[in-house]
């Protein structure tokens, strides 16, 4: 039953081994780099011998412009670190799109080409780590540009490692993005990121089972609705779906200096939760061993649940085959509409200004929206941009239905001070769903253990 499941992106942190093998690989790119070793220099002349790929990254050729380039044209090869998520290729009807619209853009710009580099997102060697693990040791071998996942943005921003980039991205760019996405964009008092596309997770509900869908905490306990959704937490981290009812009672991760902030009242209500619906038997035991909405998805595929949370990228690649499943808002503890959006965002790394003007280029032809929304919608992912989603048509209900929810979504840092705090808060939830201890010794168990980072 889990062929269709996505593959999960979770908080990988590098082993000790892995740390050390990419160092070591890091090291030997530095040296090839010393004797232009690479395809294409940095200013983007071709060289005599090309490098293979580093050890356990998947290459792309560069995408080669599809017309001669004009004698005497200055070529620029822009370098892009990515991953799976967004690449070229033929793997999917997504990858082929990126392809096609990569060869587009060399026929409309002759003088750059795209150098697209895949490199994990989780495990050793990931992209996040590479990034980090290159500046120390092979700046050298450092892309112009990288696509990374959002929550990264303040580990990449602190490590010096992306640039501002508000000569790049106009303010009607900026104002076209939905409020989460503008948000991340703007996040250090400037532009640093331009999130490009988001996954957010929503309830489905069997129309077998239920009449309408449960807006408020209070429906789903009065009408003893199984309701289905991640609480195992992901690598021991606490789930989206917990972070997303705290946001939605008004708590907050960070304060006006971006310092980590936990609301123990808030807290405590969302604990509240957990524990009275474990208590009234609605939340399937299994729940403590999903770790992801797609885990929790299944137990209404069975029958096991009426209600249950889902990523947007599943239930769009299996919505045409879910024919009793209709998607729903996540009911709170008021009703309020909220989500969390999982988005990735290009990232300037080049502090070349020779180079920024073909990375603006570059910028404005993919993010535009003729582009960006057939690409999201063949790629299984929501549009950051709202007049990206605007061409998805108007015809389609669940495009309303997410533009409500992406109008009401946050984002959630995934810096060292919050993993603390994730985990903290998945080991009180375990104790809470066992009726081990109470929501209040719960909350305040958790702004104890964060307390001396706060």
């Amino acid at each position: 039953m889990k062929d269709w499941l996505v593959g999960k992106i979770g908080f990988a942190r590098l082993a000790w081994a892995g740390a050390v093998g990419l160092t070591l690989t890091l090291a030997m790119l530095a040296l090839g780099a010393c004797a232009s070793s690479w395809p294409w220099d940095r200013a983007g002349a071709p060289t005599a011998t090309p490098t293979p790929a580093p050890a356990g990254e998947t290459p792309t050729p560069t995408v080669p412009p599809a017309s001669p380039t004009p004698a005497g044209t200055t070529i620029i090869t822009l370098t892009i670190w990515t991953t799976p998520y967004f690449a070229p290729g033929e793997a999917s009807e997504g990858a082929r799109l990126l392809a096609a619209q990569s060869k587009a853009f060399q026929e409309s710009y002759p003088d750059v080409r795209l150098d697209w580099v895949i490199k994990p997102a989780a495990g050793p060697g990931n992209l996040r780590d590479f990034l980090l693990s290159a500046r120390e040791v092979a700046p050298a071998i450092l892309p112009d540009l990288a696509v990374v996942d959002a929550r990264d943005l303040g580990v990449l921003h602190n490590a010096n490692l992306v640039q501002p980039m508000q000569d790049l991205l106009p303010e009607n760019v900026l104002n076209d993005l939905f409020p989460f996405a503008r948000s991340l964009a703007v996040e250090f008092g400037q532009p640093y990121a331009l999130p490009m596309a988001a996954d957010i997770e929503h309830a489905v509900y069997d129309q077998r089972r239920l009449d309408a869908p449960p807006l408020t905490w209070t429906d789903v306990l009065s009408d003893s609705i199984v309701y289905a959704f991640p609480a195992g937490g992901e690598d021991g981290l606490v789930n989206d779906t917990f972070l997303l009812q705290y946001f939605a009672l008004g708590g907050r991760l960070k304060d006006e200096e971006s310092k980590l902030t936990v609301d123990e009242t808030v807290l405590a209500q969302v604990f509240s939760f957990y524990a009275s619906g474990a208590v009234a038997g609605l939340f399937p035991p299994a729940m403590l061993e999903a770790h992801t909405a797609d885990d929790a998805v299944l137990l209404c595929l069975n029958g096991s649940a009426a209600l249950c949370n889902v990523r947007s990228q599943t239930y769009l690649k299996n919505r045409n085959e879910w024919k009793d499943l209709a998607f729903a808002t996540i009911p709170t503890w008021n009703g309020t509409i909220a989500t969390v959006a999982r988005s990735q965002a290009f990232v300037l790394v080049a502090s070349d200004p020779a180079r920024h003007e073909a990375v603006r280029r570059f910028l404005d032809w993919f993010s535009a929206p003729e582009r960006n929304a057939p690409w999201t919608r063949a790629a299984g992912h929501l549009p950051t941009r709202i007049s990206s989603l605007d061409l998805w048509g108007a015809q389609d209900a669940y495009a309303a239905f997410v533009r409500w929810q992406l109008s009401s979504a946050f984002s959630v840092p995934a810096d060292p001070d919050s993993l603390r705090l994730y985990q903290a808060i998945q080991q009180a939830l375990r104790e809470v769903w066992e009726q081990a201890i109470s929501p209040q010794d719960a909350a305040h168990r958790v702004v104890s253990a964060v307390a001396p980072q706060q």
